[in-house]
């Protein structure tokens, strides 16, 4: 399938000399309103790449500067021109929602805690210490919403906001974080390594915040999420992120709840459903 480029990045392809003779957008979610678009596009020299537009031009230098802190098993930005990244494309074996083998979730597990231990990004210092009660402000804003929205049930709020007082940490360890560290988002290439192919949303917030994310967005069996967990508590800075679990959780997934009905309510029932599913562990006296 052949489809029309965006404009934007057309210019960067024209400026750079390279000539696409096949073009598919492979955008997760495609909505006007997110102002991002990424595209598959193959070269007439017979490579392939992948091509980002994202919201403005301060956005993708930030990201482009973020990103070569990354260990190399996290697929680079080769170049950034305005408001458009380009990127290697590598072909491989997608993991999706399969659950890996004790081997893929140890390295899995390594890489994230790899990740959360650099402590320089872009040349500044990025390890501090913040509280966290902004984080649980919003994640109470948000909940509001939804109930308001009559896309969660009262009681089941009333449980997350509980669970939310009951695990606050108090403060949160900041440094370098994915945010989308999941099996849609990997997969094996032809050499056999697991790499990590959508980065863009690498940043600096809360570690707690991205170890919960990925819980939520990687829809791993529990004895697989505990081999992911022995693996990165043996590699990470500190046990804070795993420690506070109970509280980034429903935080992590209320706000991927209020994003997603801004846009669709249909894209909002994966995280609504695993709301509920914290709020019903909360009521049991278990772990999210």
């Amino acid at each position: 399938m052949s489809e029309t480029l965006n404009q934007d990045i057309a210019a960067v392809l024209e400026a750079e000399g390279l000539r696409a003779v096949r073009v598919e957008q492979v955008s997760t979610i495609r909505a006007a309103a997110l102002r991002r678009s990424t595209y598959r596009i193959d070269l007439e020299t017979g490579e392939t790449i992948k091509a980002r537009r994202l919201e403005d031009a301060g956005t993708a230098e930030r990201l482009f500067a973020a990103r070569r802190d990354l260990p190399d098993a996290f697929v680079p930005a080769i170049m950034c021109r305005g408001r458009v990244l380009l990127e290697q494309w590598v072909e491989g074996r997608v993991l999706g929602n399969a659950q890996p083998d004790d081997a893929r979730l140890h390295e899995a597990g390594l890489l994230l805690a790899a990740v959360h231990a650099a402590t320089v990004v872009a040349g500044q210092p990025v390890h501090h210490r913040e509280r966290s009660a902004a984080w649980r402000d919003e994640a109470e804003r948000g909940l509001e919403l939804v109930v308001a929205a009559g896309e969660l049930e009262e009681p089941a709020a009333r449980s997350l906001r509980e669970q939310l007082a009951r695990h606050d940490p108090g403060f949160a360890t900041i440094g370098l974080t994915h945010v989308d560290f999941c099996g849609e988002n990997m997969l094996i290439d032809q050499a056999g390594r697991l790499r990590v192919f959508d980065n863009d949303r690498v940043g600096v917030g809360p570690l707690g915040f991205d170890l919960a994310r990925s819980w939520y967005r990687w829809a791993l069996a529990a004895p697989a999420w505990a081999r992911l967990e022995r693996a990165y508590a043996g590699a990470a800075p500190s046990a804070e992120a795993l420690d506070a679990l109970g509280f980034w959780a429903p935080v992590a997934v209320v706000k991927s709840a209020v994003f997603r009905l801004r846009l669709d309510a249909v894209l909002a029932r994966v995280p609504l459903d695993r709301l509920r599913l914290i709020a019903a562990a909360a009521r049991a006296g278990g772990r999210p």
